[in-house]
This record gives structure tokens, C-alpha cells and sequence, in this order.
């Protein structure tokens, strides 16, 4: 639902250099294939050849990936292919603001998909052989259990939500090497899901940008099925697929003297919480997500938003969160934009003095601070249910 916002080329380079050091350990290639910097020829010298290892049991178990790695006719594995394939291209790609020559993430990973198919399922000893030495080469079951790495990459990737559902913290306590002098370590951290599952692509089980940071229950209802959903490094529903509160006809409040329109003043349960278009008002309940969504002109992305919708449950999750948008509502109508404005952007700008801020930052200071949330898109990956938040008042604001 939310994108994983990686803020610039530089951060991109830590990051990406950075997990190569750290996955070096977990991937059965020599380490100057991985990271040459580190590496010296002394060292070379005194070890295994991992590389022509893999390069072997490649050439006889799984071929795809032995043409995809290594130059023909040779076992120089080709590093820059390698490389790519742990942590993504060198230069980042357009849709995470880069200049590269990939358009997004997902354009690379597909590139890998097609050249380094498993044998199909007919071939059920290959298919066996291929996963296997993967495992093997790949090893995921290691990275997790040793949990250092794991950590560093949670805390690196700077999301604390969900970002299929944005609505449960992905929280990470501190690693073992945080701890201070005499605290217990206790396993705490959010799940990686593999977007593409390590099951049918096991040379991915690794790979920096096949792994989303994700709550249990987001990671167990995608499980593995082989569906085009929203891919967080690249995509989002932003404002695509918003939040739209609607009057529920079907229930009668005599007390409220039938007024349908309470709920806007949070005085009533009286709504649905639907995903729309964004220039969309529908009033049925009943109509299908497919119809509410079918002003998004990208085609691939509607079916993704779709997908991930229904794949995710969020409109049966979200309307599990009434108390909530109640609130919201309630204190959209209490303290309306006048009153921000007129009132608390004042109060901010006397509080800060000399260190004061544009008016726009101020007014989404206020809006945060009266709302417990972050209203940016682009912060929506700091606090649960912050998309909705920003959706509603949206809503409320084009209405007022």
C-alpha cells in the first residue's frame, strides 16, 4: 500500500555497498567477487575457491543460472551480473528517483526471472537439484538465524509500518550487538517477506530487494501465491487508491433524528470505509473495487491495487478501525482548517521563534500534531494508519 522511500542516489549507494559486505558471508562466492575492496590477493590466495565451487555444481544442476552468472566458457563469474542479483543494480533505478538505466526494481528482478528459470515441474529431479543447490549457495536459514545482518537491514531500510497494510509497526528492537553490558537478548523484529517466494525462485532468497520488511499477518495472507500485487520499493496506491468514508443507508438512527451525515461530525457508526479513485465519490456500498477503480489509466498498476486489496484484506482490516475514523472526524470537526490557520499554526510559530518555518511546513506540523500521524506521503512509512489519516482529511477538506 505504502513505498519503502529510499531518499537519494548516496543512500542508495550505502545501503546497497553496505549489504554487499554484510551478505558476503551467507552467499558461497569468493568474497573479492562480492566486495573487491575488501579482499586482498594474500587472502585470495589462502582459501577455498568458492566461485569455481558454485561454478561446478551450477554447470551440473542448474544451467540457467550458470549461463546467467558466469562468462561463457568460463567459471569467471561475471561480477556486475552477481552484484545486481544480491542488491540490485549499481545505478538506482528512475522509479526510486535515480537516473539509471533500469525504469524500476522490479524491471531488474523480471530481467533475472526470465533468464534463470527453474526446469519446469515435468522435470521434477532437476526442478529438485536447482532448488537445492540454491539453498545452499543462497542461504537465507543462516542470515536470519544469525540475526546481526537481518537487524542492520530492518533499522536500514527506515520503514516502521507495514507496508503492505500500514496499519501494525514493524518494530525492531535492538540486535544483540546493541545490547548494553548485561541485558537479555529477546528476538524481536519484523518478518521478511520474499516478494518473490524463495520457493520458486531460491536465487532471490537473499537479494536485498526481494525482501520487504513486513508484519506476521500481511506476510501469511500473501503466503506464496503467484499474483501481481503492489511492489513497496517501486509502488504505492498514494493517491491512486484513496480512503473514501460513505454514509451506510442501510442503518437507522431515529435518535439522531435519521440525520445520515453524523458520522461526518465522528457522532455516529454509521459509514463504510472504501477504497476509491481519487476524483471518486461513490455512494453504494455494494459496488465492486474493480468499478471504483477503474479511473486509474496505468492498467498494470490497477490490477496490482486490485490485487493486493483483496490479497491483503485490507477493506475487511480498515473497517475493523471505526473507533478510529471516528476520531478523525470528530476532530476534523472540531478543529477545522480556520481554526488551525487562525489558532494552533500561530501558536507553533511563536513556540519556535527565531527557528520558524515555511507556512506549508508549518500547517503540516499542526495537522500532525493534532492527529497523531504523518500526513506526507512520503512519512506515511513512519506511523500505522497514517494513509488513512491523510486520505480522510482530504476527503473532509474537498468537502468542507
Amino acid at each position: 500500500m505504502i513505498k519503502i522511500n529510499i531518499e537519494d542516489e548516496a543512500e542508495y549507494s550505502r545501503l546497497r555497498n553496505e549489504y554487499l559486505k554484510r551478505i558476503s558471508k551467507y552467499v558461497r562466492f569468493n568474497k573479492e567477487d562480492i566486495v573487491p575492496e575488501e579482499v586482498s590477493e594474500k587472502s585470495k590466495d589462502d582459501k577455498e575457491d568458492l566461485t569455481k565451487k558454485t561454478a561446478n555444481e551450477l554447470k551440473n544442476k542448474y544451467t540457467n543460472l550458470y549461463n546467467y552468472l558466469f562468462d561463457k566458457g568460463s567459471d569467471e563469474v561475471n561480477k556486475e551480473k552477481l552484484r545486481c542479483l544480491l542488491a540490485g543494480p549499481e545505478e538506482m533505478p528512475r522509479s526510486f528517483g535515480g537516473c539509471g538505466e533500469k525504469q524500476t526494481m522490479l524491471e531488474c528482478l523480471d530481467g533475472i526471472i526470465a533468464a534463470c528459470s527453474i526446469p519446469e515441474e515435468s522435470e521434477k529431479e532437476a526442478a529438485t537439484a536447482a532448488r537445492k543447490c540454491c539453498q545452499t549457495i543462497f542461504n537465507y536459514d543462516r542470515f536470519v538465524k544469525e540475526q546481526d545482518d537481518a537487524y542492520w537491514l530492518l533499522r536500514n531500510l527506515h520503514v516502521r509500518v507495514c507496508p503492505y497494510c500500514n496499519q501494525i509497526y514493524t518494530v525492531t528492537l535492538p540486535s544483540p550487538e546493541e545490547l548494553r553490558e548485561g541485558e537479555i537478548f529477546k528476538t524481536t523484529r519484523a518478518t521478511f517477506d520474499h516478494f518473490y517466494s524463495k520457493s520458486e525462485y531460491p536465487y532471490l532468497a537473499v537479494s536485498l530487494f526481494n525482501l520487504i520488511p513486513s508484519c506476521s499477518v500481511c506476510n501469511s495472507n500473501k503466503s506464496n501465491k503467484k499474483e501481481k500485487i503492489i511492489y513497496p520499493y517501486d509502488q504505492e496506491f498514494g493517491k491512486n487508491a484513496v480512503f473514501r468514508v460513505i454514509p451506510d443507508f442501510s442503518q437507522e438512527e431515529p435518535e439522531k433524528e435519521g440525520n445520515i451525515l453524523n458520522f461526518l461530525c465522528g457522532q455516529s457508526d454509521s459509514f463504510y470505509i472504501k477504497f476509491m479513485g481519487k476524483e471518486d465519490i461513490y455512494l453504494s456500498s455494494d459496488l465492486r473495487v474493480e468499478e471504483r477503480l477503474s479511473g486509474i489509466e496505468d492498467a498494470e498498476l490497477r490490477e496490482r491495487i486490485i490485487t493486493s486489496i483483496g490479497r491483503f484484506k485490507l477493506e475487511e482490516i480498515y473497517k475493523e478501525h471505526k473507533q478510529e475514523i471516528r476520531d478523525i472526524l470528530r476532530n476534523r470537526y472540531y478543529f477545522d482548517e480556520n481554526y488551525v490557520k487562525t489558532v494552533i499554526c500561530p501558536m507553533l510559530r511563536e513556540k519556535m521563534g527565531e527557528n520558524k518555518k515555511d507556512s506549508d511546513e508549518v500547517d503540516r506540523m499542526a495537522m500532525d500534531m493534532l492527529f497523531f500521524s504523518n500526513i506526507r506521503v512520503e512519512e506515511w512509512g513512519q506511523r500505522p494508519l497514517s494513509k488513512l489519516v491523510s486520505d480522510i482529511l482530504e476527503q473532509l477538506s474537498e468537502l468542507s
